[in-house]
């Protein structure tokens, strides 16, 4: 079955109502919020091995959008809409469109966790929730079904890339560490005087 069955298969139908409009839109738009949201309150509540883990995960989203850069750089796919096929519900610029970097973003961060021993929970649901933000993209006609699936392997390079350096990037995330550490004792430690002031 080729790419732009596939599209037309999922495309929303023209003259979509309201409700359903809001709902993919708010999933294609903000569900990618939950990312950094997320991993804020993972950083607050871990330790340092956790953070160093969180640290290559970030890595990992890094080196997965610069993958997916130059893999639209190299092989430019014009989106649906530049076709003039279906029907695009959602504003976006012309730029290709494969692979989708909101995908990729979950997928690899997915990808990373499974690395981890804290972390590796969250693989399932963010693979889960890549896959419902690419098929919203897709219904709301921004992205086809391809550009969904090519972020699969984007998302396993970044994953794999950080994972390998791990150990050559251990002096900068024990830096950052550090730095972390130093601003939160910083930071206590201006709150005690101004406590006693």
């Amino acid at each position: 079955m080729g790419n732009v069955h596939l599209f037309e298969l999922l495309n929303a139908p023209p003259g979509l109502d309201a409700t359903h409009l809001w709902i993919a839109s708010a999933i294609a738009r903000w569900l990618i919020l939950v990312v950094p949201a997320m991993l804020v309150i993972a950083w607050v509540r871990a330790d340092g091995v956790a953070r160093r883990d969180l640290l290559i995960m970030l890595l990992a989203v890094g080196i997965g959008l610069g993958l997916a850069q130059v893999v639209a750089h190299v092989w430019p796919q014009p989106r649906p809409f530049a076709l003039h096929l279906g029907s695009q519900y959602l504003e976006h610029a012309g730029d290709p469109g494969l692979p989708s970097d909101h995908v990729t973003v979950f997928w690899t961060l997915a990808f990373a966790a499974w690395g981890t021993r804290r972390y590796a929970v969250w693989a399932f649901p963010l693979l889960a929730a890549g896959l419902i933000v690419g098929w919203s993209r897709i219904y709301l006609g921004v992205h086809f079904p391809f550009d969904v699936l090519a972020a699969f392997p984007v998302a396993i390079a970044g994953a794999a890339a950080a994972h390998a350096l791990r150990g050559p990037a251990l002096p900068v995330t024990s830096w950052v560490l550090s730095l972390h550490d130093a601003v939160i004792r910083r930071a206590l430690n201006w709150l005690r005087a101004r406590r006693h002031a």
